[in-house]
């Protein structure tokens, strides 16, 4: 009885240590995926803030143009 013991507790040993190593490897390309994308999404919201700041910049030169066109209406009138 105690010649299949040994074995199987062994077995059963060495597939959990297998099973716990392919459970951190998973683990692990998951944090790689998850990592990926928050650097995509870091990209896109700087990329999306510098382009809220140049329309910004841009709104403010129309507004000045506006306001030009605006006084020179009312001079002529």
């Amino acid at each position: 009885m105690k010649e299949i013991v040994v074995p199987i507790v062994v077995i059963l040993m060495v597939a959990a240590c297998v099973l716990g190593g392919f459970l951190l490897y998973y683990k692990l390309i998951q944090r790689r995926t998850e990592m990926a994308e928050l650097a995509m999404y870091r990209e896109l919201a700087d990329r999306t803030a510098r382009n809220q700041e140049e329309l910004n910049t841009r709104l403010a030169e129309l507004i000045k143009r506006v306001d030009a066109v605006e006084q020179l209406l009312r001079s002529v009138e």
